[in-house]
């Protein structure tokens, strides 16, 4: 038997984290899973519902205070539910409700998965603590086995592999995260003609995660990446009297793997030009799309320099 998803789904004010989230889930009710609707399943977040904590870690590559940690979730049925699957589409989020005081409002904040089993119902998300957060005091607290509860999915990006697209990310610290599922979705299609130009702003070496999975990336002809870190710094005494590092210095260039690119500087207008020459022109590479990952004022300021830099429509940026 199909199951209607979309009557399923009820929102009100109160789902509303209050943060300014770029995608509102009272402005983007999630549509039916076309993924579920072909199974002839139900898809299990799509209200709140508890998923067990598999396992927390913190980040390898990240520096001992970074406090960035990776979460891995299972769906915890209960015994009189029906088999389900988990849909969350690339691109889009899932609000996570704790109640921390026993009267007191939940807390609720998005985070995005970069990594979804549909089957086995699991998901794992990238998350760095915020100092005095009450949701990253509350996470820092839990163990495996904790029981947690999300819904969603939560988004409006949707890749349509029909006709190739010239796409441009643009992700920032930990926002690399969500970025990854677009990717691979693209890479993973040997129909699919896209070409991507992966940015990723970072501070430095130690807070680039995700570092062999770009590498990876790399492999394939349309993807191409690079690094741009801001505050990148080395123990040579050259570096240390500039100030920073630059990309000749011979410690910076030993901390790099095989065939990586990395710039040490910011991503700005000159550099966001380059990469509009190497797309070419839109006749010949595609429609052009802009996707930016990352804290709101990076979004507000990346968003109307990359437009205009890059030739890309309002109607083609999606932030995340």
């Amino acid at each position: 038997m199909v199951c209607d998803e979309e009557h399923l789904f009820e929102i009100d004010q109160s789902d509303c984290c209050g943060n300014g989230c770029t995608n509102c889930i009272l402005d983007n009710k999630p549509k039916p899973s076309v993924r579920a609707l072909l199974a002839g399943k139900r898809n299990v977040i799509l209200n709140y519902c508890k998923f067990k904590l598999l396992y927390k870690q913190t980040h390898s590559d990240s520096d001992k205070n970074s406090q960035v940690l990776h979460l891995h979730f299972a769906y915890e049925a209960g015994a009189d539910e029906d088999d389900g699957i988990l849909d969350i589409p690339p691109g889009h989020h899932v609000m996570l409700r704790a109640t921390v005081e026993a009267h007191a409002p939940p807390l609720l904040r998005p985070y995005s998965p970069y990594w979804v089993d549909f089957e086995r119902k699991q998901f794992k998300i990238l998350v760095k603590l915020q100092p005095d957060g009450p949701m990253s005091a509350y996470i820092a607290g839990l163990q495996p086995q904790a029981l947690l509860e999300f819904r969603g999915p939560i988004g409006n990006y949707a890749h349509n592999a029909s006709s190739p697209k010239c796409i441009f990310i643009i992700a920032q610290g930990v926002a690399i995260a969500p970025t990854l599922p677009l990717i691979t979705q693209v890479l993973d299609n040997e129909d699919d003609m896209s070409r991507i130009h992966h940015m990723v702003c970072a501070r430095d070496l130690s807070h680039l995660y995700f570092r062999e999975r770009l590498l990876e990336f790399a492999k394939y002809w349309n993807y191409r990446g690079c690094a741009y870190l801001a505050h990148q710094k080395c123990a040579s005494a050259v570096c240390k009297e500039n100030g920073g590092c630059n990309e000749e210095c011979s410690a910076f260039r030993a901390s790099l793997r095989y065939k990586e690119t990395v710039r040490t500087r910011r991503l700005g207008a000159n550099e966001l030009e380059t990469y509009c020459q190497l797309a070419g022109s839109s006749s010949s590479n595609g429609e052009r799309v802009l996707i930016i990952a990352g804290h709101a004022n990076f979004q507000e300021q990346m968003r109307a320099e990359a437009m205009k830099a890059l030739g890309v429509l309002e109607t083609n940026v999606y932030l995340l």
